[in-house]
């Protein structure tokens, strides 16, 4: 039986199992999740809450497309941003952190990329942090699969980061 509901139809299998084990595993450790989001527009918070029976150690999720919503939201500084670019190492970390702060979670992953678009189409910065333990850091290039196919891969790669720094 599939436990997930409405990214059922869009998403590998395996991609689905890895978040039901992820959220049973936060579970049976007593922790809480949050995501703060960029280029999947809230997708991760969706497929985290589909999971039933154990959605309930999702907190929260923040969908900051636009750079003043990374800032106001997430705190990310608009110097880190104008710097940068809003697709980088710097302001991934800076979103990861700002959820775990903003939140109740215990754990908190931040995506943030290029997903069709933008100097590199498939390029991808995630961040978890954790309080206590460094923020982990990973760079994807998807390719120029298209919005919804590089989506759908980050999906996989936030899922593994999370269940690394739990």
């Amino acid at each position: 039986m599939n436990d997930t509901e409405t990214l059922s139809q869009v998403l590998p299998n395996e991609t689905e199992e890895a978040a039901r084990r992820l959220l049973s595993k936060a579970a049976e450790r007593g922790l809480m999740l949050a995501t703060a989001e960029s280029c999947t527009g809230g997708m991760l918070a969706s497929l985290l809450t589909d999971v039933q029976g154990v959605a309930h150690t999702f907190d929260r999720g923040f969908v900051t497309y636009s750079y003043e919503a990374k800032n106001e939201m997430l705190g990310v500084p608009m110097e880190i941003i104008r710097e940068n670019s809003a697709v980088t190492r710097e302001v991934a970390v800076a979103m990861a952190e700002g959820a775990l702060e903003r939140s109740r979670a215990n754990v908190a992953l931040a995506i943030t990329g290029f997903a069709d678009a933008g100097v590199e189409p498939g390029l991808v910065h995630f961040a978890c942090a954790r309080a206590g333990r460094k923020t982990a850091h990973r760079e994807e290039h998807f390719g120029p699969g298209g919005r919804g196919a590089t989506r759908v891969k980050c999906m996989k790669t936030a899922i593994e980061m999370m269940a690394d720094m739990l």
